[in-house]
């Protein structure tokens, strides 16, 4: 197919869907008045969208929906690890159940070794939240940009700073 052909098949499909104005329109059956080629070419063109209009779509049988509606389960990508998937999620909400119930089982109290000990172990807790806290920033300022950062730092410290009090502030 030439650019001459390419030229009036676009504006023969833009007539057929009614994208040109009425002048345009007017204009191409006039042109189609001197062109023998364009004038058939329009004339298939409303033929064929009779056809198109005339022809009933059928249902599909149950069994070829079926099988179209088990293609997406069967091509499904194996899903990654993730600890927001709902037996994680679970599971590392279960975590601190079994925390708590274990502690309350134990009736004696803690000996001054086992305090330090557990003092040691939350500073070390903190040290590694800080590390992630650190790792984690530089993360974000990379991905989401410095913009984002002094977006949400502006008005975090904005909230910090107002004056304004709640209501169960000032009855406080």
């Amino acid at each position: 197919m030439n650019e001459y052909e390419n030229k009036w098949e676009d504006r023969i499909n833009a007539l057929m869907d009614g994208e040109l104005s009425a002048t345009e329109a007017e204009l191409l059956k006039a042109e189609a008045a001197d062109d023998h080629d364009l004038a058939r070419a329009i004339i298939e063109a409303y033929q064929l969208q009779q056809l198109m209009d005339a022809v009933h779509v059928e249902r599909a049988p149950d069994s070829l929906r079926k099988r179209l509606r088990a293609i997406p389960r069967e091509h499904r990508s194996v899903p990654r690890f993730s600890l927001f998937q709902p037996r994680w999620a679970l599971a590392l909400a279960v975590i601190p159940l079994v925390v708590i119930v274990v502690s309350l089982m134990r009736p004696d109290t803690p000996s001054a070794s086992e305090i330090a000990q557990a003092r040691q172990d939350i500073a070390l807790a903190f040290a590694y939240i800080d590390k992630a806290k650190v790792i984690t920033g530089r993360e974000i300022e990379s991905s989401v940009g410095q913009t984002m950062a002094d977006a949400v730092t502006d008005s975090v410290n904005r909230v910090i700073k107002s004056p304004n009090l709640t209501s169960k502030e000032n009855k406080a």
